[in-house]
């Protein structure tokens, strides 16, 4: 984190808090539509290309509530790395993560290397 600024550091809390406060919001809309399609009224199944769609519709909800949560809790880890001192060093090779890399992706964990590495191995 010794290559990062006092300036860079406080730029990327309050983007990381910013990216947090968005999260939730999303997570908070999302239950109030979850909260909605639960309504009877609102979603009679009256065919089966009806309930293959409501089928769909509650699969792709769940797939973006969970990448919601995905993503706070990689804002929550990347405030915690913050906090400890942490933040910025590449979790495999312990090298500095370029600060543009972090201005770019605030919650990545890996310089870029590292990360296509871990991404090419992961792949197979």
């Amino acid at each position: 984190m010794k290559h990062l600024t006092a300036a860079d550091r406080e730029a990327l809390t309050d983007r990381l808090r910013v990216i947090k406060r968005s999260v939730l919001e999303e997570l908070r809309r999302t239950a109030g539509v979850d909260e909605t399609s639960r309504d009877p009224q609102d979603h009679e199944v009256r065919s089966h290309a009806d309930e293959a769609e409501a089928f769909r519709f509650a699969g792709l909800h769940c797939a973006e509530i969970e990448i919601d949560r995905a993503r706070l809790k990689d804002v929550e880890e990347a405030q915690q790395r913050m906090a400890e001192g942490r933040y910025g060093i590449c979790v495999d090779c312990g090298e500095d993560i370029p600060r543009e890399r972090l201005v770019a992706q605030p919650i990545a964990v890996r310089c870029a290397a590292c990360q296509a590495a871990f991404e090419a191995g992961h792949r197979r």
